[in-house]
Parts: structure tokens; sequence; C-alpha cells
């Protein structure tokens, strides 16, 4: 064991602020002072977002929003430059892009661990399988954050199961229990005091994460069970979904609050919350939407399984599938009761498992293994 701190550098590329980034400055944050110093490489941050890292952790900027062409290359030399600098004994990083990129200038620069963290079910075609068939031959440890999602990994990209482990994103739960009372929220956001709230955190950059389907549910029981929504998140869509809202009459129903870093008091005003998704790795939405004791309702892809259990603290549909979203929809409207249960179990089973001290313990272990695996 080195007696100096070993110094690990996070490699992030926000382009709002992305869920995936956000784990990773949980991951970063939860490390053992004593023993690691964090280290932030941030590609093309957003001025507006530069608060969201602490003061705390020492930075290294790339201009570089988009790493096409000879940007890889000279993105890859700025790199190597930065880890040699600074004496980099671990490199953690979001795959597959830029991971890429890092794992390679982390091989070549000798970098003793390397780690990439697995979010969701990427797309893979032939490049890209291939390529990650041959960055993982210089991989130490994947952070994958469902056992599905490991499994996709390992067939995919033909990782090596005993370099798998499992870390479940965490919830931080001090927000959501301090948050303003949910009439004060309503009134600020000029909502209807007498009538249910549906939520719908995601970005709207593509229909994947299925905003079409709860505007499509909302129009069949607009007459039969009128209810607000809330959609939170910006995007090159939003226009789009504006339009068919308004299309379908449902312009003063569904409300568009575009990006918001106040999730956590906006999940006050809501009722219900979905996630229609297309696929989906582990949704910190969800995660925060149960641990605010929110009935949910989500596509039973990718790892979202692992955290609902049907009609036991959630509901399940099949994705893109917006006449099961209103059936189900309906059903949490027409029976308080079994929503009440829903939310309250969700609320027990998100602090037992998915708690950012327990995300924490468990990076801790990992690091600690390839530790002693490495530096000796």
């Amino acid at each position: 064991m080195p007696e100096k701190k070993i110094n690990v550098l996070f490699v992030i590329k926000p382009v709002q602020w992305s869920g995936a980034d956000r784990v990773l400055l949980d991951v970063a944050t939860r490390l053992n002072k004593e023993k690691y110093q964090v280290i932030f490489a941030i590609i093309g941050l957003h001025p507006d977002e530069e608060a969201t890292i602490p003061d705390s952790f020492p930075q290294i900027r790339f201009d570089m929003p988009n790493l096409h062409g000879w940007r890889q290359f000279l993105f890859s030399l700025k790199l190597c430059w930065v880890m040699f600098k600074h004496k980099i004994h671990i490199i953690h990083m979001n795959s597959y892009h830029p991971g890429n990129y890092c794992r390679l200038a982390a091989y070549f620069l000798r970098v003793p661990v390397i780690i990439d963290h697995w979010h969701g079910f990427n797309r893979f075609n032939l490049k890209r399988r291939m390529l990650c068939r041959l960055y993982n031959r210089f991989t130490d440890l994947s952070f994958v954050v469902s056992a599905g999602v490991g499994e996709y990994v390992q067939q995919q990209c033909g990782t090596d199961p005993a370099k798998i482990r499992v870390l479940y994103n965490g919830v931080d739960l001090a927000p959501l229990e301090s948050r303003k009372p949910s009439r004060q929220v309503r009134e600020e956001l000029g909502l209807p005091l007498d009538q249910p709230v549906v939520g719908l955190v995601a970005r709207l950059d593509h229909r994947a994460k299925g905003h079409l389907e709860l505007v499509q549910a909302m129009s069949t029981l607009k007459d039969t069970h009128p209810f607000h929504a809330l959609m939170v998140g910006g995007g090159r869509r939003q226009e789009e979904m504006q339009e068919l809202a308004a299309s379908l009459g449902l312009a003063e129903r569904v409300h568009f609050l575009g990006n918001r870093r106040d999730v956590p008091e906006l999940l006050g005003a809501m009722d219900f919350f979905v996630l229609p998704s297309h696929s989906e790795g582990v949704s910190l939405a969800v995660l925060e939407a149960m641990a605010a004791g929110l009935p949910v309702i989500v596509s039973a892809v990718g790892g979202l399984p692992e955290i609902v259990r049907h009609e036991e603290n959630g509901l399940l549909i099949p994705p893109k599938d917006p006449q099961a979203l209103a059936r189900s929809l309906a059903r949490l409207l027409e029976n308080p009761d079994l929503a009440r249960s829903l939310g309250q179990k969700a609320q027990e089973h998100i602090k037992e498992k998915y708690s950012l001290e327990r995300m924490g313990r468990v990076a801790n272990e990992s690091y600690d293994e390839q530790v002693k695996k490495k530096l000796g």
C-alpha cells in the first residue's frame, strides 16, 4: 500500500448532468478520503452546472463537447498528460463513450487500475461489440447498476464475470425528508390542489423514456379520470411533445418544466410517478420517486423489474403500450388504498437496498480489492 493517498481520476461528460454522471459523483464523494484523492476530468461541462461538483475536488476541464474525428486523438493525448502529471493510480469512467478513449489512454500510461461503469442496455452494433471486447482486456473492474445490466455486458462485450460488480445506484434521502409541503409546491407551480398529479422525470432528447405513451394515456383518460402531469426534463423533443399535448386537448393539463435541479421538491407535488421507458438500466428518477413514497408505474424492461416488484411496491407494464399505462393509472386513481400501500412499500424497499451509504460501502470494498491486487 502506497504511503501517500491513491490518486483517482473520474472522467465525466455531462450533457445536461445526466443520471450516469450523478452516479459517478455519488461514488466519488463516498470514497474513503483518508485513502483516496479524487480528481475530476470534466468534458464539455455547461457553465450553469459547474456548482454541481463540490469545490473540494480538484477539477480539470476539457473544452471538447464533441469527441469526433481528430478531437478523439487530441482528447486522448491531453488525458495522457493529465494522468502522467497527477500520477493517477485509478481511472473511473462511464462506458461506452468516452470510456473507450479513457481505457486506451490509461493502458498506454500503465495506470494500475482501470474501472468502467455501465448504466444501461447500450445498443451494440458489430463495431461497438468488437471495440468493447478489445478494451475489456485493459479493464480491471466493471461496475454495473443491476444484475441484468451485468448479464447484458457479459453477453455483448465478453466481459469476464469475475470483473463485474453490481453497484446499485443510491438515493440521497435528506432532500426528500426536508422538502416543502405538497400544497406549497403545487401553489408555486400553479397546479390545482384538488386534482391528482402524475410525474415523469427524464430528458426529452428521444422517445425512449415514454413521454409519448404518457400523453396518449392521458388522452384516453381525459374525460373519465381528469388529472395533471408534470414533465420534468428538457431536450430537443420538448416542443414536439407540447404540440402533441395541445392537439389532444391536454395543453392545460400537461406542464413542461424543462431542466430542474429541485426534483426532490417537485416530487412533493406528485401523487403518482411513471416511467414507461422502452429501455432502462436503473433509473435514479424511479429510485427517488419510490424513496419519496410515491406509487410508481414503470415498464418491465432492463433493470426496472429488479427495483419494482409488480403488485408489491409498484406496477409493471409492457413497453410502448399507452393503453396498459392508462389502465394502470386508472386503477391507482380509483383505488387510493392500493396506491398508498404501494408507495409505502416502495419507500421501505429503497431505504433498505438503495441508500447512498450502501453504495459507498460496496464502492470502497471494490476499490480496496483492486488496490490490494494491483498496488500491493
